[in-house]
């Protein structure tokens, strides 16, 4: 009976490690930073996703303005991201960039920002 308790112990841990561990989807989750020209003025974005087992779906800046993607892919083997967007007045916005730090909670997205024709340094962290 000593040994039991002690290695029930062992079993419950090794089980519970991994479950822990586990971090879900990549890009599951609100990622927020700001695009802009470098020394210029930036603009705060709110980017939140989540993957249904097949589709990545999200929004940008939730609220009362709030651009629901259109398209969202990721290719694993890059860890390249590339979300199509349209805000109310239909002009398109797409965001591609590339995943950093994947073995950190507050991984980061790194990439540019595209609105009106032009293009803008982008870099959003998961919170």
């Amino acid at each position: 009976m000593k040994l039991i308790k002690p290695l029930l112990l062992i079993v419950v841990a090794c089980f519970a490690f991994p479950v822990f561990a586990q971090e879900g989807y990549p890009l599951d989750g609100t990622w927020r930073g700001e695009w802009g020209m470098a020394g210029g003025e930036q603009t705060l974005a709110v980017v939140v996703m989540d993957w249904d087992g097949t589709t990545i779906n999200g929004r940008i800046n939730p609220g009362r303005n709030t651009i629901s993607f259109t398209n969202a892919t990721l290719d694993a083997a890059g860890w390249r991201v590339h979300i199509d967007a349209q805000t109310r007045d239909g002009q398109p916005v797409v965001i591609d960039g590339v995943l950093g730090e994947l073995g950190s909670y507050n991984r980061t997205l790194t990439g540019t920002w595209t609105q009106n024709g032009m293009t803008y340094p982008l870099v959003l962290t998961r919170e």
